[in-house]
């Protein structure tokens, strides 16, 4: 079985000189993502391996997740914008070590990837939201979605751990 963690990413600037790609998350994009990390570690989501998006946005999100994890992390293009579930399922079936893997992608293909996985209807995700699934095999449909985890739920997870931080 694996355990799919989907990601959005943080809040990100509006534009940016060099493109759509570039852009960055904000001063607060980065606090937030920082706490969602932590949440997710604090919940006991810790993956093998987090694979994001190249887009800035999404690679400082993973960065983040990757480091409060202390998992590797790598670049994969099927999760840049326009990603779907069917490229979830190839990610998956290429990385069979990964029992627990994190993807950190971009709206509004999460929403689809997720109801295509699980077959639960579409459900929004917030900046910097996260949804567990459950797969006994990499199929479309095989998946059962296991946790929503809004911002703020991932927030309130991190917070004892942080203000416990130097």
């Amino acid at each position: 079985m694996t355990t799919l963690v989907l990601m959005r990413h943080g809040v990100a600037e509006d534009d940016n000189p060099g493109g759509e790609a570039a852009r960055r998350l904000t001063p607060e994009g980065l606090e937030r993502a920082g706490l969602a990390a932590q949440g997710l570690v604090a919940l006991g989501m810790r993956p093998d391996l987090v694979l994001t998006s190249p887009l800035v946005r999404c690679r400082q999100t993973a960065e983040l997740v990757a480091g409060a994890a202390r998992c590797p992390l790598e670049d994969d293009l099927r999760l840049a914008p326009g990603m779907s579930a069917s490229d979830l399922i190839e990610v998956i079936i290429e990385n069979p070590e990964a029992l627990t893997l994190l993807a950190c992608t971009h709206q509004p293909g999460l929403t689809y990837a997720l109801a295509d996985l699980t077959g639960c209807g579409q459900i929004g995700f917030k900046r910097p939201g996260a949804a567990v699934v459950e797969l006994q095999a990499p199929r479309l449909g095989a998946g059962r979605l296991v946790a929503v985890l809004p911002p703020r739920v991932l927030r309130a997870a991190a917070e004892p751990h942080s203000q416990s931080a130097p």
